[in-house]
């Protein structure tokens, strides 16, 4: 891998070496680096699921494209991409607190607020040869079968195929779940206290679009909601408050969003599998432990809105 790294690396500075390691979390490995004595970000593949070059194409969208405060991107290849070196994120040890969501919210809010009526459709971030690009769907029901289609093979190789067939088999049937859900915005997909941070002078910085989907803006909401604020019983009533107020101060979220709280609880914990056994960042004596306690929610939260709907 360092030899690999360095090749990388010889393409955008005659003098370049690795700093340090920063993250080693599969699919991806993040260094700090020194391009001719400037300090920079390097995110390159380590897996087969990593699409670094698509990531990189998404931020470098977000630093262009929109006033949601993100890292410049120095270059994107095909395995990999390089962003300016922001040293907010080298102390970041924010927890989830009202201050943190209030500022995490407007942040969202802003990202969603810039991108609407940018994008045709529903869909997947791609990274083309000097852009980003997008597998475009109408209907957003599309969109996230073919979300589900994409984690389904990883998930077959752990034992929950059957998790990702009987959600995909329940928005086939069920397309209407999603009505009055909104147009399509681009969405982070992972905001917490090490994406996004509270700058000084009161500004906020993200970083890490691994998990970007060109979606309406509720579906971001309740990826940020429901496994980084509603499950953590340290987290209290207050944060959600602020969180939500943040991100309405600069974005209006749709009328009846909350009513489709559990279609996204589903639909997000088929990605929660992949990264419990893809990340493993779960102790293995507790991975099959949560891995079937996600798996008895999903079905469990299938059969009550079915029960819901009939």
């Amino acid at each position: 891998m360092a030899h690999e790294i360095a090749a990388t690396l010889a393409q955008y500075a005659s003098d370049s070496r690795i700093v340090r390691e920063l993250h080693d979390v599969p699919p991806y490995r993040v260094y700090e680096v020194l391009l001719d004595d400037r300090r920079a970000v390097l995110k390159i593949d380590d897996h087969p699921r990593g699409h670094a070059a698509a990531e990189g194409r998404v931020h470098e969208y977000v630093a262009t494209e929109t006033s949601a405060p993100v890292p410049d991107v120095l270059a994107v290849g095909s395995d990999h991409y390089l962003t300016e070196w922001r040293g907010e994120f080298e102390e970041s040890s924010e927890t989830i607190d009202s201050d943190w969501a209030h500022a995490a919210g407007a942040w969202l809010g802003t990202l969603h607020a810039d991108t609407t009526g940018e994008f045709g459709g529903f869909g997947q971030p791609r990274a083309g040869d000097d852009t980003l690009e997008l597998s475009v769907h109408e209907d957003w029901v599309d969109a996230v079968r073919e979300r589900i289609a994409h984690h389904r093979p990883f998930l077959s190789t752990v034992g929950y195929a059957d998790v990702a067939d009987a959600v995909s088999q329940f928005f086939r049937d069920h397309p209407h779940v999603f009505d009055g859900a909104g147009g399509p915005v681009l969405c982070h997909g992972d905001v917490h206290p090490e994406h996004v941070v509270r700058a000084g002078r009161g500004g906020t910085v993200a970083i890490d679009f691994e998990h970007a989907l060109v979606a309406p803006a509720e579906y971001d909401y309740w990826r940020t909601v429901l496994p980084y604020i509603e499950a953590d019983d340290d987290v209290d009533s207050r944060v959600l408050h602020a969180f939500r107020a943040g991100y309405e101060s600069v974005h209006a979220l749709p009328a009846g969003f909350e009513q489709r709280r559990e279609v996204y609880l589903v639909l997000n914990t088929v990605a929660f599998i992949e990264s419990l056994y893809l990340q493993k960042t779960v102790e293995p004596t507790k991975r099959d432990q949560m891995g079937e306690w996600m798996r008895t929610r999903v079905f469990r939260t299938l059969d009550e809105i079915r029960e819901r709907e009939s």
